[in-house]
């Protein structure tokens, strides 16, 4: 997937259909590739992005993994405004991957506070075993 987009990939080793939210044992995984979404204005679209993080907590038990690529990682760096948001989601039990080439090339990997600093091995098992992949790029 390419640009800003939201964007659902059903698992084809899964049930075979769509799974209504309500199923249980459902697992959401949500994607997050970059540090700004949308195009025109780049803090608007990195307020955006951080409101996502904020909120994520609605899904409450429907969200079972948290995914931060590429742009996406400089949240997870102290002093970062989405920072204490994701400390917040970790704290309530949600898996967040971190991808720690993407680290590296921000130079961000010591720097990471929040997640298990992971590899894209680890991260497509996730998206295999994912029910849904919300992805946002």
């Amino acid at each position: 997937m390419t640009g800003t987009q939201l964007g659902e990939l059903e698992n084809p080793a899964g049930s075979g259909g769509r799974c209504s939210q309500a199923q249980a044992g459902k697992k959401i995984v949500v994607l997050l590739a970059t540090d700004s979404l949308g195009k025109g204005d780049e803090k608007l679209g990195q307020h955006i992005v951080v409101n996502f993080i904020m909120k994520m907590k609605e899904m409450k038990d429907d969200l079972w993994r948290l995914i931060l690529l590429n742009g996406a990682v400089k949240h997870t760096a102290a002093g970062s405004e989405g920072l204490p948001y994701l400390q917040d989601l970790a704290r309530d039990g949600l898996g967040i991957l971190v991808c720690g080439p993407c680290l590296k090339a921000f130079d961000l990997y010591e720097k990471n506070q929040v997640g298990e600093v992971t590899n894209m091995l680890d991260i497509i098992t996730s998206m295999q075993l994912a029910d849904k992949v919300i992805s946002l790029t």
